[in-house]
């Protein structure tokens, strides 16, 4: 995971596919990965299943990963058809074929998301899966945020660069000093609403 946690897409994916391979009776996997409060977005889903679940869960505002993340805890569905603390979801989630579910919260300090690994059987997880899960989880929620970290850096590095060119070739055209051409993008950026990184770019495009 440390290996391809310069790509979040990249991570995201080998966690899901690491927890069909590791954890016993999952069949599927998929991470909501967390957005702003107990929203989310699915990612890396390894087959239908748990993106369908997380469209149930985002329309009824609730299920079990919604709960994961509230309550920073493991979730286990030994039999979809019998589960009543989400019946919306859990009705929705049966009929297109889930018959359990475990659901790990990913967090380290703060929740990042859930990791939810399905099988078409009920009670298809033991407590051996909840450990290995469990275990999993500590270590994919991990590499999520180095993942996202790599990524931010990254962004910084892109968005310097850019306005450094436009502050040159503005600097160039116009005989301004560096601070002269940095108040000139921030000014466009506030004018027209648009970021300072989009602002340079475009200076960058059109110098070109």
């Amino acid at each position: 995971m440390r290996a391809e946690s310069a790509c979040l897409d990249d991570t995201l994916r080998l966690i899901t596919s690491s927890a069909v391979e590791l954890i016993p009776g999952a069949e599927q996997a998929g991470i909501a990965v967390r957005t702003s409060g107990l929203c989310f977005e699915s990612r890396a889903a390894t087959g239908p299943l748990p993106s369908v679940v997380d469209a149930l869960q985002r329309e009824a505002g609730d299920g079990p990963c919604v709960e994961s993340m509230r309550e920073r805890r493991t979730i286990l569905v030994t039999d979809m058809r019998c589960e009543s603390r989400w019946p919306a979801v859990s009705s929705g989630s049966a009929a297109a074929g889930v018959g359990s579910a475990l659901v790990l919260c990913l967090y380290t300090g703060e929740v990042h998301g859930a990791l939810h690994v399905h099988s078409s059987r009920a009670e298809a997880f033991d407590e051996h899966s909840v450990d290995v899960g469990t275990s999993l989880a500590t270590h994919a929620a991990i590499a999520l945020v180095a993942s996202r970290q790599e990524e931010q850096l990254r962004d910084a590095l892109a968005s310097r660069d850019v306005i450094g060119q436009a502050k040159g070739m503005l600097m160039e055209r116009f005989a301004v000093g560096a601070d002269d051409a940095f108040v000139l993008l921030r000014k466009l950026s506030q004018e027209r609403h648009v970021p300072l990184r989009r602002i340079a770019g475009h200076v960058v495009d059109a110098g070109r």
